[in-house]
């Protein structure tokens, strides 16, 4: 047969290769040699792949090199009958000729009895092969279950902590003292947060309010003190126009007669200088009088 190359998978792994066999005989031997493979990982679970393929080459191999001898064996002993039958042929034509002796006939007796034996043998050989292809079915029919039971075993797992985590649910969901005492406070505390955030709100609200008043009141003590100014600088223009004049009308006051006229007020005590970062806002709307009174 002319040689080509067959592709073959094997738990896995590919290879091609060149062979002068069906594709068929040689799909059946990857397959026998990935189910022993299996069995060795079963086996053996921590085993390497590599491990197990050469796991597999040596029983292959043993099993070869076992077979041959026995192929060698069984040779030696065809060649052996091979003989036997032809010295058996030649003693038989002599008994034709001449009659069996006593020893021809021995030599009979023994050979169909050892005759016997072989096809007993023979029996015995295809019995075993046939249970070795039965107990081959029942251990791939093992793995499979075996496989199966370790699923089971899995989803139980799973079933299991899912009706645990049902039965913690349901715990949880059954009405309680403690948690309607949670449910309470819980319901407490929401009320107090909402009454703090509108608390908080009406305080921003004020804030904002004086914020607003606190502008006014400034912007009004600015238009103040520039009043203020603007009186002042009338009043000094009014006095210098006074002083250029070489009498006064009777009935009148000077500036400074007039200043003379009006009660003195009594001394202020001084003042006393406040922080500016402790009382900013009092500064803020005192201001306007500060720079009155310097004026």
């Amino acid at each position: 047969m002319e040689k080509r190359r067959v592709r073959l998978e094997i738990n896995g792994v590919v290879c091609g290769l060149i062979t002068e066999e069906s594709d068929e005989y040689m799909q059946t031997l990857a397959g026998e040699v990935g189910e022993m493979m299996l069995e060795v990982q079963f086996a053996s679970p921590y085993i390497t792949r590599e491990a197990a393929a050469l796991t597999v080459a040596l029983s292959y191999c043993d099993d070869a090199k076992k077979n041959g001898q026995r192929r060698q064996e069984l040779q030696d002993r065809v060649d052996e009958l091979e003989v036997e039958a032809e010295v058996w042929q030649e003693e038989r034509d002599d008994m034709l000729k001449n009659g069996p002796n006593p020893e021809t006939r021995a030599r009979i007796e023994a050979l169909e009895r050892e005759n016997t034996a072989l096809q007993e043998t023979a029996q015995e050989v295809a019995s075993l092969r046939e249970k070795a292809a039965a107990l081959e079915d029942e251990n791939a029919a093992l793995r499979q279950e075996a496989q199966q039971v370790a699923q089971m075993e899995t989803l139980r797992r799973e079933i299991e902590r899912l009706q645990g985590e049902n039965g913690m649910l349901r715990q949880a969901m059954e009405p309680s003292p403690e948690r309607d005492n949670l449910v309470e406070e819980l319901e407490k505390l929401v009320a107090d947060n909402a009454a703090l955030k509108l608390a908080a709100q009406e305080k921003d609200a004020q804030i904002k309010k004086a914020e607003q008043e606190k502008q006014a009141t400034v912007a009004a003590a600015k238009r103040a003190v520039e009043e203020a100014k603007r009186l002042v600088d009338e009043a000094q223009a009014q006095a210098a126009a006074a002083g250029a004049r070489p009498r006064q009308a009777p009935g009148q006051l000077s500036i400074e007669g007039a200043k003379a006229a009006q009660p003195q007020e009594a001394p202020k005590a001084p003042r006393r200088r406040k922080n500016p970062l402790r009382h900013q806002e009092e500064y803020e709307q005192e201001g306007f009088v500060s720079f009155f009174e310097k004026k």
